[in-house]
């Protein structure tokens, strides 16, 4: 979309991309972004469940499944941390008034 500013001089407009278009290249939905963190904490859960079981056969040093272990810990941590904030931003609209 160009447009002329009278001068003669063309002035380009920066919204030239259809919005459809715009929708389509964005980043993923935060819905996505949450189904992906809570199958990463699920997957680091089954890992430190693995690693305790390998560490009690003696197949897995002891430092390396309190490793996997303090990964899955951490993982929880951050997931619950941002559910709570999540929570907390939803509680916050619902009390707008419109």
């Amino acid at each position: 979309m160009a447009e002329t500013n009278g001068i003669g001089n063309t002035k380009i407009s920066l919204n030239t991309e259809p919005l459809s278009r715009r929708i389509q290249r964005r980043s993923p939905e935060f819905s996505e972004r949450v189904k992906a963190a809570v199958l990463d904490v699920n997957s680091k859960q089954n890992i430190g469940d693995e690693s305790i079981e390998a560490v009690i056969q003696e197949k897995m040093g002891i430092h390396e499944g309190m490793m996997a272990l303090g990964s899955a810990n951490t993982s929880l941590k951050l997931l619950a941390q941002v559910r709570n904030k999540v929570m907390a931003a939803y509680n916050e609209v619902m009390r707008m008034q419109v």
